[in-house]
């Protein structure tokens, strides 16, 4: 008699944890009777090129000839960075000594900090870098079919022409530190909202040098002015991220 009652106190026990269960299902609350052990996902990010938030992040844009015909809109500001420069009407060239066009001194400060221009007149113009002409900065006049957003770095494995800059990918990146066409995923732009309204998946590619950019830089190719400032407020002006290389995740961006 004694044992029957133990066992029917038992089952009566079992049947109220079962109830317990059955009425947390129904609640939605997630039933997990022990944690999961999460490893490393080897099939996503590949490996971090330093630290945490120790990469710093600049972003880049095209000079449209309209933003700069204003002193004291916040393009011009951003160009000139505090370096006086005078009011007035230059002329540019191209590398080949021919006349290219007559624009404010903002404009082509602007196009050589930035790197490529897009003109009233739909034509892009690239930065050529120094010469002896005109205002002493060279542009060239790209081929909007082959280049409508700019031209980047030269090709690692061409023997000659220049990198597309594609919009929301391309970054400019030291080569001795990354190699030029090397996918990269950046954790700190995954997720981001875009200005199209998409999200960033976090690949970008090495598609872009620049003068200014020296060892733990990269900047981001944005397109404009105002996808900049969008840009700024989804990384809540926050500098630094997180470069990985030879994630499998960005390899669909390798250009062989």
């Amino acid at each position: 008699m004694r044992l029957a009652a133990v066992l029917v106190g038992l089952a009566l026990a079992s049947a109220s944890a079962r109830a317990d269960t059955s009425k947390l299902g129904k609640e939605l609350v997630p039933i997990q009777p022990k944690a999961v052990v999460r490893g490393k996902n080897k099939l996503c990010c590949g490996y971090p090129l330093v630290g945490d938030l120790e990469w710093g992040l600049r972003f880049y844009f095209m000079v449209l000839e309209t933003d700069h015909d204003d002193p004291t809109s916040p393009a011009v500001a951003k160009a000139m960075r505090g370096i006086p420069i005078r009011d007035g009407w230059i002329d540019l060239y191209n590398t080949n000594g021919f006349f290219v066009g007559r624009f404010t001194e903002y404009f082509a400060a602007a196009v050589r900090l930035e790197g490529s221009a897009l003109m009233a007149d739909g034509r892009v113009l690239s930065y050529a870098g120094k010469c002896d002409y005109g205002f002493g900065t060279c542009v060239d006049e790209l081929d909007t079919r082959v280049h409508p957003f700019g031209r980047g770095a030269r090709h690692r494995r061409k023997a000659e022409g220049r990198r597309n800059l594609t919009p929301f990918k391309s970054v400019a990146v030291d080569p001795r530190l990354i190699p030029i066409g090397e996918p990269i995923y950046v954790p700190e732009l995954d997720g981001l909202p875009l200005p199209d309204g998409s999200i960033h998946d976090g690949c970008v590619r090495g598609d872009d040098t620049g003068g200014g950019i020296k060892r733990r830089k990269m900047d981001f190719f944005v397109v404009t002015w105002s996808n900049y400032k969008f840009m700024q407020d989804q990384v809540l002006n926050v500098p630094w991220v997180t470069p990985h290389l030879e994630s499998p995740r960005c390899e669909y961006l390798r250009d062989l």
